[in-house]
């Protein structure tokens, strides 16, 4: 069970604004963070200041729906309510334990193997569609029999483009086994409902990663083809 002030820790000693230091924070249900100067709650949506990557501050709203908790002035307000009959089945503490897992899993998990092979796979097939087989011209009516096999000999088609799709859901589906090294906080140790919370994320990051890896891949072996025409 955490603690009331195990949010306010976690937000505060964690999340950091560019050029700008803000006392407030903000958790939401998917376990993302602001560190923020709340204005408060201005009907269902609760308004703050945040800065951006690049300094600048900009008004943000969020509803209330999405949001698990917020600390302000050093208090903290819990926003979430169990409310079975608009699908909010999980308590607090339940909810609270599932938003750290994906915290956790934004701030340790990078899919790196998942990143590059997905890449080396997208442009091994990007250069296999433009190779031409010595069987492919013998078995084609349309090709000079006198043509020469190998590779960047054919023209690219739009097969390769499938891999980023496949792969992504292949990555992206199963449930990852949750390593103590990407665990921040040790009370998530044995809880399923943090596991399940830091794979809610976890698949996401695989996901676009296997997506972005393999369209990076495929673009790498269309420039090697141009530049080989």
């Amino acid at each position: 069970m955490f603690r009331i002030f195990t949010v306010f820790i976690i937000l505060i000693s964690t999340a950091t604004a560019i050029g700008q230091t803000y006392a407030d924070s903000v958790l939401l249900l998917n376990g993302k963070s602001y560190k923020c100067d709340i204005i408060g709650m201005e009907g269902p949506s609760l308004h703050f200041k945040f800065a951006k990557s690049n300094g600048k501050v900009e008004d943000y709203f969020i509803a209330d729906y999405r949001i698990l908790t917020y600390v302000k002035d050093g208090k903290e307000t819990p926003v979430y309510k169990q409310d079975e009959e608009i699908g909010d089945f999980l308590t607090f503490d339940e909810s609270k334990r599932y938003a750290i897992g994906a915290y956790d899993a934004r701030e340790t998990y990078k899919p790196r193997y998942v990143f590059y092979s997905s890449l080396a796979l997208g442009l091994g097939l990007s250069l296999w569609d433009t190779y031409l087989s010595q069987s492919a011209i013998n078995n084609s009516e349309f090709l000079n029999p006198d043509a020469s096999p190998g590779l960047f000999k054919k023209s690219p088609t739009l097969l390769p483009f499938a891999a980023p799709i496949l792969m992504s859901v292949s990555f992206g589906l199963p449930n990852m086994r949750v390593k103590q090294k990407y665990i921040l906080h040790e009370s998530g140790y044995g809880d399923k409902i943090y596991y399940t919370g830091f794979n809610s994320y976890a698949k996401q990051k695989r996901a676009l990663s296997a997506l972005k890896g393999g369209f990076i891949g495929i673009g790498m072996g269309l420039i090697f083809y141009a530049i080989n025409q």
